[in-house]
């Protein structure tokens, strides 16, 4: 059954013509000063885990990236061996620190929780069969020697706060050191405000910290996994709003806009190199906050973004100019935009334009694309947990990225029910596309999304109303299907 589509605009009035970027209103001016490649959750295992992450650096390589930072969790078991295989690895593409040209490559990465937090990880199969013996293992683990380990396999010096300076701009590296004296959870960084003071560094110039955890209260808003203690959220908005600050840990995917948040300093959240999770509560999610499931269970299974290294690859290019900061989001399978880039005005501005609740109001709706209709039938398939059920299975175009809109970053499927001159709301369900993770680009197949048949009432008229959202929930037109009763089987 076709339905076609008809105009709903949700609210009193059409959202209002504004360019995507907002109130940001800033083009890059004068030379490029400096270029980052910006990665995180890289998760070496065995050697053959090593072939992403040397993809990528051959992708930072043709871009002429004068340093990468890598947010953490390097291993994924937390082995010396691994390390080693990451190191080697970059070496392989960046001999003796330097680019194909000659040029030199800064190497920003530090150790996540994954590197030295002291667990086994029995489950790594790679580990278990190099070190069947449990102690033989336990030799190997970083928390150890995790000073040792880093200076052996990368040829520097390690500290548990790292100072770099790169073309002339500051960076501040945070290891993640659960066990260190005064660290005994890893969820903050010892020393820091002591170390950052004595740098006496310029205000009125941007500088960069990176750290594993997410900083409280910031990116992906209070539902985001994964947050310190808050420790550097208070230090950075209380003395430093000109840091840019980069942490790890969360593997959002970098298509929610929310991943770049602006208060009274400016954080990133870099999606992951292995795989990407999603914010948790929608029916095909990937999200650790979803298990155990509860009952009723998702309609769908989980998004299939975590099997294997060919998955995800996401990561950012960062442009430096003199008067703002361009954060482009790419997936490298394809070497694409996952969603428009962002542009932070420099010296970082009072209005905050990247704060949630100013681009909950001035970042435009997604659009369905001309002609746009819902096609709906029912099936009868296993819902996340494996039991069998009576769906309506929804399927319609996506809402692609324009020059002017952003690609949906989620879909509202409702359930409305007339009630004489009430239209009522009976159920609504989130989805994201099943090629959420990739480039705007790769994500032009029609997005599918199933209801209960339990959702829609018996002998009431009824209808399914379907709705693009953007990554601040704000909504557009949406598609609907006509009033039709669903009789008793």
């Amino acid at each position: 059954m076709k339905i076609e589509r008809r105009k709903f605009l949700l609210g009193a009035a059409a959202l209002p013509a504004v360019s995507l970027a907002g109130n940001v209103d800033v083009k890059p001016s004068g030379v490029r000063r400096l270029r980052l490649g910006v990665i995180s959750d890289i998760h070496i295992t065995d050697a053959a885990s090593t072939a992403p992450l040397e993809a990528v650096l051959r992708i930072f390589d043709r871009s002429k990236v004068d340093g990468v930072i890598a947010c953490g969790d390097l291993t994924d078991y937390g082995t010396e061996p691994q390390l080693e295989l990451l190191a080697n690895t970059w070496f392989k593409v960046f001999p003796d620190g330097k680019r194909s040209d000659g040029k030199p490559v800064a190497n920003l990465m530090h150790y996540g929780d994954h590197d030295t937090s002291g667990n086994t990880y029995r489950r790594c199969k790679p580990c278990v069969k190099l070190y069947p013996d449990e102690n033989e293992m336990r030799k190997m683990l970083l928390s150890r020697n995790r000073k040792q380990a880093w200076e052996r396999c990368f040829r520097e010096p390690w500290a548990p706060i790292v100072h770099k300076r790169v073309k002339g701009y500051d960076f501040v590296l945070s290891h993640f050191t659960r066990g260190e004296p005064g660290n005994p959870r890893g969820d903050n960084t010892p020393g820091l405000e002591a170390f950052m003071a004595a740098l006496k560094l310029d205000p009125k110039k941007p500088f960069f910290h990176s750290q594993h955890r997410l900083y409280r209260d910031t990116v992906c808003g209070p539902y985001s996994w994964g947050r310190d203690d808050g420790a550097s959220t208070a230090l950075f908005a209380s003395k430093y709003p000109n840091v840019i600050a980069f942490c790890g840990h969360g593997h959002q995917c970098s298509a929610n806009d929310q991943v770049l948040w602006q208060g009274a300093f400016t954080a990133m959240e870099v999606p992951a190199l292995r795989y990407c999770i999603t914010m948790p509560g929608r029916e095909n999610g990937f999200s650790l906050l979803d298990r155990p499931f509860t009952r009723p269970a998702y309609t769908m299974g989980e998004m299939r973004v975590g099997e294997g290294f060919d998955f995800t690859r996401q990561g950012l290019l960062v442009d430096v100019y003199d008067n703002c900061i361009n954060i482009s989001r790419h997936e490298f399978k394809y070497n694409a935009r996952t969603g428009h880039d962002f542009m932070i005005p420099l010296p970082s501005p009072g209005n905050r334009p990247y704060a949630f609740e100013n681009r909950r109001r001035t970042v435009p709706a997604p659009v369905f694309p001309e002609g746009a209709a819902i096609e709906v039938r029912e099936i009868r398939a296993k819902d996340r947990v494996g039991d069998e059920q009576d769906l309506y299975e929804l399927t319609f175009p996506p809402a692609s990225m324009t020059a002017t809109t952003p690609r949906a970053n989620e879909y509202e499927v409702c359930v409305e029910t007339q009630w004489g001159d009430v239209i009522k709301t009976v159920a609504t369900r989130r989805f994201y596309s099943r090629s959420y993770i990739w480039g705007d680009a790769h994500d032009r197949k029609p997005v599918v999304c199933r209801m209960l048949k339990s959702d829609v009432p018996v002998k009431r008229p009824a209808r399914f109303v379907v709705r693009a959202m953007n990554s601040y929930y704000v909504c557009g037109e949406a598609l609907m299907t006509e009033f039709k009763e669903r009789k008793e089987a």
